[in-house]
């Protein structure tokens, strides 16, 4: 009972509010055109006016900082995005020049291949070492699997000799660089035709002996021991190494071997320097620079349709020639302290007479 009491007092004050605001409305809706409501309007406008005005004013300025702070973060934003991509751009401007030079020395690679009267493959080199304590050598990219053996010479964009391979696996082989004092080829000067023997040394020049000009020695002069030509080395009557001549490969046996040359005939190897003699001895010797580009040369040709003799190199240390009163001052390249090997048995590269 006192439920349905409630319920009833509750739904009578619901209608007499609704009813109360009604007539309010309609009140309101009735005095609304009058005069005295305008007035009444403009003056409660007027009141609230300045408050209005400085209630919009503060809406504006805190809507403006809002916007600001936004765009201050988004200002942040953009400027590490920049920034990064700036660190990105300025990375691959640093690489350019590298990036540059490996594709120089690609096309200069495959335009020497096309020049070259052998079959060759182009090899990158991706380990050298240049000690003065070890062997000297290259370790190319290719291996077996690419046709390459030991024993094959390797030259550079230019046609220069840069050594032969002495080691090679499926993969990868390695280079006995002509620098190193126990690589030895039999060179010839090319203007002359004067032959000698070519050896590498610890101070990355090469140093070539036994070199016969076709002079006569002076009466009572006898030259030392050590200081007879090489067998197979020749030169016209009178001719005398100079400074500024080119040497290459003579394609010819070393001495006292009966082995074919394992480098090709007419490689380049270097440019004389120095040239080391007496006039009174048939012997010359001189001191060469290399022409190939032993330490930064990124790619190589390795020739592979050649046919030479001897195998691959032996990698021992190279003894030094004896003096000779015909070389002045000639000494061959010291002993390296390295690891060697003893020679083969036979036809070895650095036998002599």
């Amino acid at each position: 009972m006192n439920a349905v009491t409630a319920t009833r007092r509750t739904i009578r004050r619901e209608w007499t509010t609704w009813g109360t605001l009604l007539i309010l409305s309609v009140g309101l809706m009735g005095v609304s055109d009058t005069t005295q409501a305008h007035d009444l309007q403009s003056a409660v406008n007027w009141a609230v006016s300045p408050a209005e005005t400085v209630l919009s004013n503060a809406a504006d300025t805190a809507g403006s900082y809002w916007s600001a702070l936004t765009q201050i973060d988004k200002l942040r934003t953009d400027s590490e995005r920049l920034r990064q991509d700036n660190q990105t751009l300025k990375e691959q401007l640093d690489r350019m020049p590298a990036i540059s030079k490996l594709n120089d020395d690609w096309t200069k690679i495959t335009a020497a291949q096309q020049s070259v009267p052998y079959r060759t493959t182009p090899a990158r080199v991706i380990v050298r070492d240049l000690s003065d304590v070890r062997l000297r050598t290259l370790l190319l990219n290719k291996g077996t699997s690419d046709g390459l053996a030991a024993g094959q010479v390797v030259i550079d964009a230019g046609g220069a000799v840069v050594g032969r391979i002495s080691e090679v696996n499926a993969t990868v082989s390695t280079v006995l660089l002509l620098s190193d004092p126990s690589a030895v080829v039999v060179g010839k000067e090319a203007k002359s035709g004067a032959t000698g023997t070519i050896r590498g040394s610890i101070s990355g020049q090469l140093e070539m002996s036994y070199v016969a000009t076709g002079a006569t020695p002076a009466a009572g002069a006898t030259p030392a021991a050590g200081a007879t030509p090489a067998a197979g080395a020749t030169a016209e009557p009178g001719t005398t190494l100079a400074v500024g001549d080119s040497v290459v490969t003579a394609g010819e046996a070393l001495p006292c071997t009966n082995d074919v040359s394992p480098y090709p005939p007419a490689l380049l190897i270097g440019e004389i320097v120095a040239v080391l003699s007496d006039p009174n001895t048939p012997v010359q010797g001189a001191t060469i620079k290399p022409a190939a580009h032993l330490t930064d040369a990124t790619f190589v040709l390795v020739i592979v349709d050649y046919q030479g003799g001897f195998g691959p190199p032996v990698a021992t240390a190279s003894p030094a020639p004896a003096a000779s009163a015909g070389v002045s001052g000639s000494t061959g390249p010291a002993a390296s302290p390295r690891a060697s090997s003893p020679p083969k048995p036979t036809a070895s590269p650095n036998s002599q007479c």
